[in-house]
């Protein structure tokens, strides 16, 4: 049986506005009521919803993208515009990839970090399924601004590998969390082992500081005047910091991440806690779509043919919106069938398909225990705090409350989807740079001026008339 599909409301085009959308489905649902259709009705719905949204995306600006219709359409050759994207390296955003090998942990952690060492610490933790590497645009942005940030492959993500990588409960991952801040921030200096492909933490030069005039190699001939040492840019001033304390430290979390965030400053279990940032996760909502998320997880398909067809589907679905965030994120998530789940993975080689390096499926039975409790547990914890949505209509009952009370800072972000820090990196960054300014974490303190000891007081001067008894 074939379904045909509503026209359009009177001076809107086909498609992009959910009045388009409920109409679609009404209708549809009227002209059939034999169950046996029901494959061949939900199949044109499907359609028409892609449909949908290659027209919604057609308007998109910037390195968004501009609809689901390019990922697989045949282009000529002069049309490079629209070709199949291309993975990209750590290496465009990130200073660092580095080992840190945890025996108390039972595994070695695979971390991105870039920025000055001495900068205050911005901890980024990612969601079920990503790696570090989807702050990676976040990341570049902040370097920029001064601030430190290292992104860490959680337990059974990405490149690390621990003695039970099937172990995603909160205490087991916010214990990870807290021992890697400990390991590369807290009081104790320890060294780590960086990959390969880069120097030593300790031997890397920072971009901020300029090399010293006995440093550079002369050029220039035995009677050339020496070349002038180059300017030195001003010193960035930054306070001491007690050792009992550690780096001061922003934790942002994603998704499960911004879970496990909450559950790792819980406790006061980082002595640097300067901040906790929690990105488009809220308890009341996270718990309420739990039942329907077997079903979102089977719409994922299983396998790719490369890391390139998978970013196209990443795009097409709208599982991100960005091409550059999901060509230097989405590779990170697969590795060629065959190989170890966390192996380093290089796009081109392998044979076979390329699949999911987390089953998502492995994390069900620990999905309410990253959720439940979990906003009164943000509102508890001390310092400040911010809560970063793509639509108010998230907030559940006790951070509706809190957000009243004055409790954290709510920003919203309604062009965005669930990945916010993907589709919307700028303005992410932006918001977590006047969040680290606003309270001058890694600054010195405000000094209020105060007239020396002796000092008469003066009495402010009456303005106006005076009016007389």
């Amino acid at each position: 049986e074939r379904f045909t599909m509503p026209p359009p409301p009177a001076g809107k085009k086909a498609g992009g506005s959910d009045l388009r959308k409920t109409a679609l489905s009404s209708s549809l649902l009227k002209q059939s009521t034999d169950a046996a259709a029901m494959p061949t009705l939900m199949r044109a719905i499907g359609e028409e919803e892609d449909a949908m949204v290659r027209e919604d995306s057609e308007g998109e600006r910037g390195d968004h993208v501009s609809g689901p219709a390019h990922a697989h359409k045949e282009h000529g050759p002069r049309d490079s515009a629209h070709k199949q994207p291309e993975p990209v390296s750590w290496e465009k955003y990130w200073d660092q990839q580095l080992k840190i090998h945890l025996p108390d942990r039972g595994g070695t952690f695979n971390v991105y970090s870039t920025g000055p060492e001495d900068a205050p610490v911005v901890m980024c933790l990612h969601g079920a399924g990503y790696t570090g590497l989807t702050w990676s645009l976040v990341a570049t942005r902040l370097k920029e601004k001064g601030f430190r940030v290292m992104a860490p492959d959680l337990r059974g993500h990405g490149l690390t590998t621990t003695d039970n990588d099937k172990d995603y409960c909160k205490e087991t991952l916010s214990a990870d969390v807290v021992a890697l801040w400990h390991h590369m921030f807290g009081p104790a200096t320890v060294s780590s082992t960086p990959s390969s492909t880069q120097p030593p933490e300790s031997a890397t030069t920072s971009t901020t500081a300029p090399l010293q005039p006995s440093a550079v190699p002369s050029t220039a001939g035995e009677g050339a005047p020496a070349a002038a040492a180059p300017a030195k840019p001003p010193p960035i001033i930054r306070p001491a910091v007690p050792a009992q304390a550690g780096r001061p430290t922003v934790v942002v979390g994603h998704s499960m991440g911004g879970g496990i965030a909450v559950w790792a400053a819980a406790g006061n279990r980082i002595p640097g806690l300067a901040g906790l940032v929690v990105v488009d996760v809220v308890e009341g909502t996270a718990v309420a779509a739990l039942p329907h998320m077997m079903g979102v997880i089977a719409a994922r398909p299983a396998s790719f043919t490369s890391p390139s067809a998978a970013i196209s589907w990443s795009l097409r679905g709208g599982m991100c919106r960005c091409k550059d965030a999901a060509a230097v994120s989405l590779p990170s998530q697969l590795h060629p069938s065959g190989t170890p789940e966390h192996a380093e993975a290089v796009p081109g080689e392998g044979s076979g398909p390329w699949v999911w390096r987390t089953q998502l499926v492995d994390t069900r039975p620990h999905w309410e225990g990253w959720y439940t409790g979990l906003s009164e547990a943000f509102l508890q914890v001390a310092g400040p705090k911010m809560l970063m949505l793509a639509g108010t209509d998230r907030l559940d009952k006790p951070l509706t409350i809190g957000q009243m009370q004055g409790k954290f800072q709510l920003v919203l972000l309604p062009t965005a989807g669930h990945a916010i820090q993907e589709d919307e990196s700028r303005a992410t960054a932006e918001h977590l740079e006047g969040f680290l300014k606003r309270f001058r974490v890694g600054q010195p303190p405000m000094v209020i001026p105060r007239a020396p000891p002796g000092t008469a007081r003066v009495l402010p001067v009456v303005a106006g008339p005076v009016l007389q008894p």
